[in-house]
């Protein structure tokens, strides 16, 4: 991994922590799903008695997972961005990603044929 790589990912770490405005929570996840010309993303925090609430962290976030997926194409043996990343935080700072390059993406409003 590149160190451009591995700022990406802690811009987007602590963007999403700092998103993050309840006491409480135990783990959180934010996903980035795109493809060419359409990109959605979706925000989950669970709380210690399982509720899951929906946030939204800065727009830095957006603008570090475009960038990282950008970078990382060159990465890929067979040459494609991947279509969906997902972060999973803890409260102790602890995260990792999840990178999706085989499957298109679930999108929550279907984006027309075009894009």
């Amino acid at each position: 991994m590149t160190p451009e790589i591995e700022q990406l990912h802690q811009t987007i770490a602590q963007g999403v922590f700092d998103g993050l405005q309840d006491d409480g929570w135990t783990q959180a996840t934010y996903s980035h799903l795109a493809i060419t010309l359409f990109s959605e993303e979706a925000g989950l925090y669970q709380l210690a008695d399982g509720q899951q609430h929906s946030f939204v962290p800065a727009a830095d976030v957006t603008d570090a997972f475009e960038e990282l997926r950008t970078r990382m194409v060159p990465l890929n043996p067979k040459g494609h961005a991947w279509y969906t990343a997902t972060l999973t935080l803890t409260p102790d700072g602890d995260f990792t990603f999840d990178f999706v390059y085989d499957e298109l993406p679930r999108f929550e409003v279907v984006p027309s044929a075009s894009k």
